[in-house]
């Protein structure tokens, strides 16, 4: 019996890897005449191994074919979970110190004054947009085991004050007219821009859509523009500060002959030296305007214990009122009331326009006149010469057309200043002479000092009477 050898039957063995994501199945092949393995076995096998899940049953037949016996067959593979993918915020506006650059001028030079530090927005103004994060897809292993994905990050809304959400909490949306700023990670609307030092390179010029309120000046050759009031707690240096509202400078205003300080409302402020002031209502200073140009359509008033007005020139729609005018050095110093300033400007426009087309029409009027007298033909004249006349002819037309519509406006103009023959000054204690009062139409120059007067027009005429 020692000499003789046993039969073996075949067998399955079924190998599933530590991560579970592979099956494998050997099929051993039987020995010494022993049975060979049926595919009902083999499925027997998987199954018993707990292999439910990503079985390629065509591998399943490969595992019996002859020159696979004895070798691990793949049979099986799990799938990979796909994490999820985050989401995002889109924001809508230049986050300082990111993407806010100065601006680049033509020529390549950058132009420090405009840094584009602040941002305005105006209400309903999309300022976030939020992507959600994508879920992820779980994987399963070949025993059916899932395998959870990574979740993608979902980042809210950063919503601070003045700021909504949309129905879908998609949208960060400005509640209000404002500038928008970051604080504490949530985006912000304010209605004040607070600038908390000077307007200078470190700040760039502003343009906001609502209040400003600069704690300290704005420094020569700045520019600030507000959609609403702008409030300077220093002083104004020869800067273009624009405000739809008033403008409130606690301390006061210089010029040296540059920049405009002009307001719809009214301008308030201590002092006015060497500066242009343009106010749609009242100009009040407390102590001193000097050497200044200054238009307001209602009132310019100088009313402070010193309340002076020393040279330049002085325009309002109803009343000036100061207690000194000039000074004993005589220096030219003009007041201007009953009319209004802004239309006294356009005045001179339109007159100096009317009469620069008017030359242009005439001289034009005459070529054509004298072309006429030659009674040349047109069907005679060269093809540049036809195009010439052609162009003068078009020329002549517009200009007609635009002296018209000049002379329509010069008519209105005169007549609004025409009704405009009021107005009053007050010099509640004296008038040097060298000051110059003109009340709608009518001027007087002061020769000799006066106090205590007050100077209307009555029947055309420059009127002094004494204030009481």
């Amino acid at each position: 019996m020692s000499g003789i050898q046993l039969s073996q039957d075949g067998y399955v063995k079924v190998h599933i890897t530590d991560d579970g994501m592979a099956a494998y199945v050997t099929v051993y092949a039987p020995k010494n005449g022993g049975r060979s393995v049926t595919m009902q076995e083999v499925l027997s096998a998987i199954k018993d191994a707990g292999v439910v899940e990503g079985v390629d049953y065509g591998k399943l037949a490969d595992c019996l074919k002859e020159d696979n016996l004895n070798k691990p067959v793949l049979i099986a593979k799990g799938t990979e979970p796909r994490d999820g993918i985050d989401g995002r915020l889109e924001y809508r506006f230049a986050k300082r110190d990111q993407e806010r650059k100065p601006v680049e001028r033509e020529d390549g030079k950058v132009d420090y004054r405009n840094l584009n530090l602040f941002v305005s927005v105006s209400q309903g103004d999309v300022l976030v947009v939020r992507t959600p994060p994508i879920p992820g897809v779980p994987g399963v292993t070949v025993t059916g085991r899932k395998i959870m994905p990574k979740t993608g990050r979902n980042y809210p809304l950063p919503r601070g004050k003045n700021t909504v959400a949309n129905e879908d909490d998609t949208q960060l949306l400005a509640a209000l007219d404002g500038h928008v700023s970051i604080v504490d990670g949530k985006v912000t609307v304010n209605t004040v821009l607070e600038i908390p030092g000077d307007v200078d390179y470190s700040t760039g010029n502003i343009d906001y859509i609502g209040d400003v309120r600069i704690r300290g000046n704005i420094t020569a050759g700045f520019t600030v523009k507000s959609g609403g009031d702008i409030e300077v707690i220093g002083v104004i240096e020869g800067a273009t500060v624009i405000a739809e509202g008033n403008i409130v400078v606690k301390n006061g205003i210089t010029g040296g002959h540059k920049g405009l300080v002009s307001a719809g409302g009214s301008i308030f402020a201590r002092f006015v030296e060497n500066a242009r002031l343009e106010a749609e209502g009242d100009v009040i200073i407390s102590e001193a305007i000097i050497q200044s140009v200054v238009m307001a359509n209602r009132t310019v008033r100088v009313e402070g214990r010193k309340g002076v007005i020393v040279g330049g020139t002085i325009q309002a729609g109803e009343e000036i009122s100061a207690r000194v005018v000039g000074s004993h050095l005589s220096p030219h110093t003009v007041l201007e009331v009953g009319i209004n300033p802004q239309l006294r400007e356009e005045r001179k426009v339109v007159y100096q326009d009317y009469n620069e087309k008017k030359r242009a029409f005439e001289n034009l009027n005459h070529y054509l006149q004298s072309y006429q007298k030659m009674a040349v033909s047109p069907e005679s004249l060269t093809p540049k010469r036809k195009e010439a006349l052609a162009n003068m002819l078009s020329e002549y037309q517009k200009l007609k057309k635009e002296l018209e519509e000049l002379e329509k406006r010069r008519q209105e103009i005169d007549e609004e200043l025409n009704r405009l023959q009021y107005g009053r000054i007050k010099v509640a204690d004296i008038v040097y002479p060298g000051v110059q009062i003109t009340i709608g139409q009518a001027q007087y120059h002061v020769n000799d000092p006066v106090r205590f007067v007050l100077f209307t027009l009555k029947e055309g005429d420059i009127k002094i009477e004494p204030l009481r």
